[in-house]
């Protein structure tokens, strides 16, 4: 597989995790606090959302960022950069035209780019 091929891959798959922020968040915003929460004082139920959103994010962005590396073989810095760039580009187009729901996603774009950049210097020592 070319390099300019894995870039443009890299690249699409980085536009798909945009998607799948808002749909993430939306979706964990919808689920109920569970019963067992509920009575304790000091778990505020805002944070439990966001709380889910990490969770997720990074589990979802894991299984999907290993499946790539299988298929790239190996997931380089560059690759890191043109997956990288649609998120950021997203990220702060939503920050300038909707900058009230820029939290929610940040919520998910963070820890699916420590999960990328962990598997990119990974790959590079190897």
């Amino acid at each position: 597989m070319t390099k300019v091929l894995k870039n443009i891959i890299s690249f699409l798959l980085g536009s798909s995790f945009a998607y799948i922020f808002v749909w993430l968040s939306g979706v964990v915003v919808a689920m109920p606090v569970p019963e067992f929460l509920r009575p304790y004082k000091e778990f505020v139920v805002s944070y439990y959302p966001n709380i889910l959103i990490v969770l997720f994010a990074s589990i979802l962005s894991l299984i999907i960022v290993l499946i790539v590396r299988k298929a790239f073989t190996l997931f380089t810095k560059q690759n890191l950069f043109y997956f990288t760039l649609p998120i950021v580009l997203f990220l702060a187009s939503i920050f300038v035209f909707l900058s009230f729901a820029v939290a929610p996603i940040m919520y998910a774009a963070i820890p699916t780019l420590l999960v990328a950049v962990s598997l990119s210097n990974g790959a590079q020592k190897t």
